[in-house]
C-alpha cells in the first residue's frame, strides 16, 4: 500500500468527522451556545488513539494469516467504508444531533465515531500501511476537518445535505477494493 493511498483513505475517513462537527456547530449556533475548541481536539485525540490501537491489533493479526494479510485488510476497509456509507444514508440529523455542553458528551461523541476508525486501523495495518503515517494523518486530518466543520456549522447553520459527506469514505474504500479485485484478476 502506497503512502498516497494511505493518506487518501485516512482523509476520506476524516470527512465523516466533518459532517458530525458541522451539525454540532450548527446546533450550537441555533441555540446561541458557544462551542469551545475542545471538540476538534478531543475528536482528533480519540480517533487517533483508536487508529493507533487498531493498527496495533492489525500488526498482531498479521502473524495469524501471513499469506492473506493484504486481502483481509482491504476487505475490512471495504466493510468499514460500507458502514460509513450506510450510516450516511440512514443519518437523520433531526433525531441524532445533540448539544455538546461538557467533556463527557464530547468524549461519548468521540467514542461513538471511533469504533469504525479502530477497525479501519486494523485493515490499514493488515494491508501494509505501517504505523506512523496513518496515525499522524488521522491526527491532523480529523482535527482539521472537525475544526472546519464546527466553524462552518456556526457560520452557515444547518444544511441537511452535509450528512452525505459520510458517503466519501464508503466510495473511496469501494474504489480501492475494486482496484484490488481488478489487479488480482489480471
Amino acid at each position: 500500500m502506497s503512502k498516497t493511498e494511505i493518506v487518501i483513505i485516512v482523509l476520506a475517513m476524516a470527512a465523516d468527522g466533518f459532517a458530525t462537527s458541522w451539525f454540532t456547530g450548527a446546533l450550537h449556533r441555533k441555540l446561541s451556545v458557544k462551542l469551545g475548541a475542545g471538540l476538534p481536539v478531543i475528536f482528533s485525540a480519540g480517533r487517533t488513539l483508536f487508529m493507533a490501537l487498531g493498527i496495533g491489533v492489525g500488526i498482531l493479526a498479521t502473524a495469524f494469516m501471513p499469506d492473506h494479510n493484504y486481502k483481509v485488510g482491504m476487505a475490512l476497509l471495504l466493510v468499514v467504508g460500507l458502514k460509513y456509507g450506510i450510516d450516511a444514508l440512514k443519518f437523520n440529523p433531526e433525531d441524532k444531533i445533540f448539544l455538546v455542553d461538557d467533556n463527557k458528551t464530547m468524549l461519548l461523541l468521540t467514542l461513538a465515531g471511533s469504533i469504525s476508525t479502530f477497525f479501519a486501523g486494523i485493515g490499514l495495518s493488515m494491508a501494509g500501511s505501517g504505523f506512523w503515517l496513518p496515525v499522524s494523518a488521522a491526527a491532523l486530518s480529523v482535527f482539521a476537518f472537525s475544526l472546519a466543520g464546527v466553524r462552518a456549522g456556526e457560520k452557515f447553520g444547518y444544511k441537511p445535505k452535509i450528512r452525505f459527506a459520510g458517503l466519501i469514505p464508503g466510495i473511496v474504500m469501494l474504489i480501492f477494493w475494486i482496484r484490488l479485485l481488478i489487479l488480482n484478476l489480471l
